[in-house]
């Protein structure tokens, strides 16, 4: 068990600090993944930041790093504790003048056994680490073990000791959510009434990348105007309008009847509103968070939005992603359940 003088602290958060949710919740489930490996406390930081683009859907403001949410209303702290203890920031908070000044700089590239071996608790109470580069980086590079820390995870879970353990996904998973955001899932799982499936539907950014007159206007919006070129190469244009068309709805009944029978329950989430899949309803019943008002009258910004249809996508029969790359990493997150949930519907294709 970390002993609660014994801190870690990881700095500057700046960089991944406005990011989406998943990119932060990957970063500091890296730094959380050191702190148990070198049997620390963690000083997270406070709060994380709303990026204005991830605003738009549910209340916040308009305007990048404007809406900063504390880290105890998205997480079950204590919970969290019992596998890696943490405390909130500024570190200054935390710890004596004096031990501050004591505190130990760990030299950029050096590995978590290293830092161990050579700070231990007993000689350096405070341990920091400066990260120049997003957090996650430095367990993608191995420069941080998270291999101890999911090691620990599944032995509370009870998973078999094959369990893979993929990195930066401790957050992502879901387990941690605050109590909170957790009884808003149950209760929006209530009024769907019986089994359903889910689907992300994510197009707001992926189609700016292609419109050059969306990007300027969003630069405006934030008092920059730079050039925008647009794309010009033949595939990524046509790659562009593949998009558009297999995330309008046409395109997604397409797909949705290989996997879900006729007139199933889907929930789906996506910056678009609720009416932009109007189409879909011949086919499906569908439900959306705007569906929901009493459940998630608590959610008061898009993060928490976000964290309760991870959850609801975790929980659903089958989930789709609108794209590839994303289908990996709900597979990894989603880790607890993976194992139980291809075993539990025998005979049905997945759905990916």
């Amino acid at each position: 068990m970390a002993d609660s003088s014994c801190l870690l602290e990881w700095h500057p958060y700046a960089k991944d600090r406005t990011m989406g949710l998943n990119h932060q919740l990957a970063s500091l489930s890296c730094a959380l993944a050191e702190a148990h490996h070198l049997g620390r406390t963690l000083v997270l930081p406070p709060s994380m930041c709303l990026f204005g683009l991830h605003t738009e859907r549910w209340s916040g403001s308009d305007a990048p790093g404007g809406r900063c949410v504390p880290m105890g209303d998205l997480f079950d702290l204590e919970l969290l504790s019992r596998l890696v203890p943490v405390v909130l920031g500024p570190i200054e908070n935390r710890t004596s003048p004096q031990q501050l000044r004591g505190a130990v700089d760990v030299r950029r590239g050096l590995k978590s056994a290293e830092v161990a071996s050579q700070h231990p608790c007993a000689r350096a109470p405070v341990v920091r680490r400066r990260v120049d580069n997003f957090w996650f980086t430095m367990c993608s590079k191995r420069i941080a073990d998270s291999d101890s820390i999911m090691g620990a995870l599944h032995a509370a879970l009870g998973s078999p000791p094959s369990a893979k353990r993929p990195l930066n996904v401790l957050l992502r998973s879901g387990l941690f959510y605050s109590q909170r955001i957790k009884r808003a899932v149950r209760a929006v799982q209530r009024s769907i009434g019986g089994e359903y499936y889910s689907v992300h539907v994510r197009r707001s950014d992926k189609l700016t990348a292609c419109d050059v007159r969306q990007q300027q206007a969003e630069q405006r919006s934030r008092g920059q105007l730079d050039y925008v070129e647009p794309p010009k190469d033949v595939k990524v244009v046509g790659e562009c309008k593949v998009r558009d068309q297999l995330t309008r709805p046409e395109g997604l009944r397409h797909a949705l009847s290989l996997w879900f029978p006729e007139q199933s329950r889907v929930y789906i989430g996506s910056t678009e509103r609720p009416d932009f899949f109007a189409p879909l309803r011949s086919s499906f019943r569908l439900y959306f968070a705007e569906d929901f008002g009493r459940a998630l009258a608590n959610v008061s910004n898009n993060y928490e939005l976000y964290a309760v249809e991870t959850l609801l996508f975790f929980g659903s029969s089958g989930t789709v992603e609108t794209l590839g790359y994303a289908a990996s990493w709900v597979q990894d997150a989603c880790f607890p359940a993976a194992r139980l949930r291809a075993e539990s519907r025998p005979g049905r294709r997945a759905a990916r």
